[in-house]
């Protein structure tokens, strides 16, 4: 009788709690930042720069039906405050093998864009999924930003590069 109102009890707390409920949970949305298309994922991963007002995201893998296959879309993002500096992004699908740990990048799936001072600069691509398979998506960019230092001109050290990567959740559709 008592373990009858002690597991509900414990299941109720463990709901509640903040650090075991704050698990990310992928659904249907309806597309990200006016440009990211809907389908079923996670919200996009964003990785800051250490020491600077960079970050690159990784959007998707985004799942949807179309006709009779499923589709995917992945993609990438970096934007650095104000604009600055020269960006290289480039994007990735993965996939995962079957003993459950290794990735592979899947062939074709590669796209680099840049060296641009475009900002934000982003990238998006679609190709088929396949049921039963896991996938998600990297994002990496290389910046070459201003340092700050004074009197860098004198030797040409004014920019300093950065690399920075983020890597998706993995789902499976």
């Amino acid at each position: 009788m008592k373990l009858r109102i002690l597991i509900p009890t414990a299941l109720a707390a463990c709901a509640l709690s903040p650090g075991i409920s704050s698990a990310a949970v992928a659904t249907w949305n309806s597309g990200f930042n006016g440009w990211w298309p809907a389908g079923f994922g996670y919200s996009p991963l964003t990785v800051q720069a250490k020491g600077y007002p960079c970050s690159v995201t990784a959007y998707g893998p985004t799942f949807n039906f179309k006709g009779p296959v499923w589709n995917q879309n992945y993609g990438g993002g970096v934007s650095c405050a104000g604009g600055v500096g020269e960006k290289t992004l480039t994007i990735y699908d993965q996939v995962l093998g079957p003993d459950g740990r290794t990735w592979f990048t899947i062939s074709g799936s590669t796209f680099t864009a840049g060296p641009t001072n475009v900002h934000p600069l982003r990238m998006i691509r679609n190709r088929s999924a396949s049921l039963g398979h896991t996938y998600r998506a990297v994002a990496t960019t290389r910046l070459v930003v201003p340092n700050g230092h004074a009197g860098c001109s004198l030797n040409n050290t004014c920019s300093q590069t950065i690399t920075i990567a983020a890597i998706s959740r993995a789902l499976a559709p």
